[in-house]
């Protein structure tokens, strides 16, 4: 499954070891280091990625975690064919 949060709303639960994360619009900032729950949703998959194009409009480039992967819309569209079906967050 492709998990696609676009805010801080999120049942980390349902995420599984299988299943890839992106972080896109508002929910970047989910990947910022040292956030809790990075953390945890971390701890459930290491297949998180951030969008290049949400994180350098807020300028949030330096304080990206190092675990998450930044990418830009083709490898999103990329990810929404390979992970099926896809939660929205």
């Amino acid at each position: 499954m492709l998990h696609t949060i676009s805010n801080s709303t999120i049942d980390i639960e349902r995420i599984n070891s299988d299943d890839a994360v992106v972080f896109w619009q508002n929910g970047v900032t989910l990947a910022l280091k040292n956030h809790l729950q990075l953390d945890a949703i971390l701890a459930k998959t290491q297949h998180c990625y951030v969008l290049d194009n949400d994180v350098m409009a807020r300028g949030l480039y330096p304080l990206l975690d190092s675990r998450v992967t930044m990418i830009d819309m083709p490898t999103i569209v990329t990810l929404s064919a390979t992970y099926y079906p896809q939660m929205k967050w």
